[in-house]
This record gives C-alpha cells, structure tokens and sequence, in this order.
C-alpha cells in the first residue's frame, strides 16, 4: 500500500467531543499519520464517540450498588468495547488490520523517514 505524505497537523477535535474522545483523537491522528486521510475524519470521529460513551458506561457502572443493575452496565461496557475494536480495526490500528491493510507500521516510518529526507522537512510534500 503506499503512504501518502502525513498531514502537517491533525483537523481539529469535534467541539461535540468530550475529554476522552478529544485525546483518543489526537493519539489517532498522530499515531496513524502515515496511513489517515481527510476520508478517515469521520470513522476517527466516530471511535472517539465510542471513547466519550465507554468512559461514560464505566464511570456509571462504578457508582453503581445493586449488582444485577451494574452486571447490566458491565455488559453494556463490553459491547461497547467489541464496538470500539470493530471501529479502530476499520482504521488500521491493530496488527491484523495493518495486515490486511497491506502496511506494517515499520514500512509506514520507513516511508515518512524517506520522504522527510527528501523533502528535507518534516511532513511535507515538496515545493512545486
């Protein structure tokens, strides 16, 4: 597959987004630079949703006294989870889907490594 130069900078976090979600944001984009594209705000958008909603279910599952109701919260919690892989696979972010992908993240920095040599900056396509 090949990998197309890395932004500069990542978009900006959705404002809808809370704590969780705004720094799974930036982690996902600085982590898979070298494989997302402006196509993939959306799906990223989506995962760190998923993020600001397992927080949520976890912060609520602990407050919880009644064990049948907070048993309820816990599976809540792992189809959350299942949810949130599906979504971090579709984007690349675990091995197998790199895989899948065709891209292992050593040829990802290998790629970046070369063309910050070539363009003698990092991140940047050449000047025209």
């Amino acid at each position: 597959v090949a990998v197309g130069p890395a932004p500069v900078k990542p978009p900006p976090a959705p404002s809808s987004l809370k704590q969780s979600g705004k720094r799974t944001w930036k982690l996902m984009w600085e982590h898979g630079r070298a494989w997302l594209g402006p196509s993939d705000e959306i799906v990223v958008r989506l995962a760190c949703e998923q993020v600001d909603e397992l927080a949520s279910l976890r912060r609520s599952a602990a407050q919880l006294k009644r064990p049948e109701l907070r048993l309820k919260y816990l599976r809540a919690v792992q189809e959350s989870e299942k949810a949130l892989l599906q979504t971090v696979s579709a984007l690349g972010f675990t091995p197998t889907a790199r895989a899948k992908l065709g891209l292992v993240v050593a040829q990802a920095t290998e790629t970046q490594t070369r063309l910050e040599r070539f363009t003698g900056r990092p991140g940047r396509p050449p000047s025209a």
